[in-house]
């Protein structure tokens, strides 16, 4: 059963509450936007969350020292009383819609994969231990985990609606207007708490904090004698937003492949044509306009729907590959995938292209630096144009609902087969694990 609760949480204090001392999560900022972050304000959180170098010993224990500095000074209150926390974000797609995502941050009580919290992605051993060294110097979850639940009937989006003037309103870098309040009404959190108790969650985000958070909560367990009664460690900062909700998006995250070895374009695309219709791409609409048309069988007149991907070869071209028969992908994935996740862009690239081709296992995928990725298509032809990869495929989004069947099946996606956007800013507010 998923618990959540209110929190007393820290929160920047008044004097400072400028946009500037927010950030993004630790791992989707790059060296010079942390030094952009760094420049921005001397309060800004990621300070906190991200080291100059990664495994940098000594940096944790400044950022914990940081932290409680900034307790004694009253840069970051703890709240009188404990409250869930409303967020709301507000942002324009590439094609100028603009969306509305909703939802809530509160502590969840940590229970194991699989007993109502879900995953659809592996973690990585270099990230866990980063993570659980800052927590352990810290004492606190400094950003949210990015959770999923069903709400068919919007039950609980009722409970949602932002105050007039909210604690906190603005506009980010990105052009994502972010509004934070306080739900601290009685019937507001017993309504929130009660209607998730019998859901379960997937997290869309943020595996790691959550793999984590529990190794944090056996190793405080283990030294304090593991007490009757439950303590702040065994509960994880988490925002919520339903599967449901309009505003939730994903984007395709393209993955760009550098050298070595170097890939002979010409010879990879014969090779390919057993499994694909090759066509080239005319450049008179996106490729990812006409990856998602392929997809939908409008490349070769069947109307069948299918799995299509775009690859920038460089001097070897850009191409449109459309998967000739589905039943191809079923096969590859045989034995450890459902037959609709065998599907998946991101799967079919890995089973027919990446592995027999080119010689990238799922393993090495999780742990090379071969294999790169970005949410931009302009970004990946660059890099090849450029010579800094040798070729870069592009790729459909994956979907809310395949994301949910795969975490609920017990199944992992391949690396990055998600890019929720936009993501969450951290610094709005942190879960101190320890009192009350």
């Amino acid at each position: 059963m998923v618990q959540v609760l209110p929190m007393r949480g820290l929160c920047y204090g008044p004097g400072y509450t400028e946009a500037s001392v927010f950030a993004p999560p630790y791992d989707v900022i790059s060296s010079e936007q942390q030094r952009r972050l760094l420049a921005r304000s001397p309060y800004n959180v990621v300070r906190l969350i991200l080291g100059p170098t990664p495994g940098d010993g000594p940096w944790y224990g400044a950022a914990a020292a940081t932290l409680a500095r900034w307790v004694a000074e009253g840069v970051l209150v703890r709240g009188a009383a404990p409250a869930l926390y409303g967020y709301r974000q507000r942002f324009a797609l590439a094609d100028g819609r603009t969306r509305l995502r909703s939802g809530f941050i509160g502590r969840i009580r940590l229970v194991e994969w699989g007993n109502g919290v879900y995953r659809h992605e592996h973690t990585r051993t270099g990230p866990l231990l980063d993570r659980l060294r800052l927590t352990r110097a810290t004492r606190a979850n400094l950003s949210p985990v990015f959770g999923l639940y069903r709400d068919v009937h919007r039950e609980l989006s009722l409970w949602l609606q932002p105050p007039a003037q909210p604690e906190l309103a603005f506009q980010d870098d990105e052009g994502v207007e972010q509004a934070f309040w306080r739900i601290a009404e009685p019937a507001a959190i017993a309504a929130l708490e009660e209607g998730m108790a019998g859901r379960e969650i997937v997290i869309a985000d943020g595996h790691h904090r959550y793999e984590t958070a529990l190794a944090y909560r056996a190793e405080r367990r283990a030294l304090e004698g593991d007490p009757s009664a439950l303590q702040p460690y065994d509960f994880v900062l988490m925002y919520l937003t339903a599967v449901e909700d309009p505003g939730l998006v994903i984007l395709p995250s393209h993955r760009v492949i550098a050298s070595p070895p170097a890939v002979n374009g010409a010879a990879l695309l014969q090779a390919l044509a057993a499994d694909f219709e090759i066509a080239s791409w005319d450049g008179k609409e996106p490729l990812t306009t006409a990856v998602g048309q392929a997809a939908g069988g409008q490349t070769s007149g069947a109307g069948e729907r299918t799995v299509a991907l775009g690859v920038c070869l460089g001097p070897a071209g850009t191409w449109v590959l459309r998967l000739r028969d589905l039943e191809r992908a079923r096969r590859a994935a045989e034995g450890y995938l459902a037959a609709d996740l065998a599907e998946l862009d991101g799967c079919v690239l890995q089973n027919l292209i990446l592995g027999p081709h080119l010689h990238i296992s799922p393993e090495a995928l999780a742990n090379t630096e071969r294999v790169s990725y970005t949410i931009h298509q302009d970004e990946a032809f660059q890099r090849v144009q450029t010579g800094q990869a040798q070729a870069a495929f592009i790729l459909n989004p994956t979907t809310v609902e395949q994301v949910w069947r795969a975490a609920t099946q017990g199944v992992t996606m391949p690396q990055k087969s998600t890019y929720f956007y936009p993501k969450l800013l951290t610094g709005l507010i942190l879960n101190p694990l320890d009192g009350e």
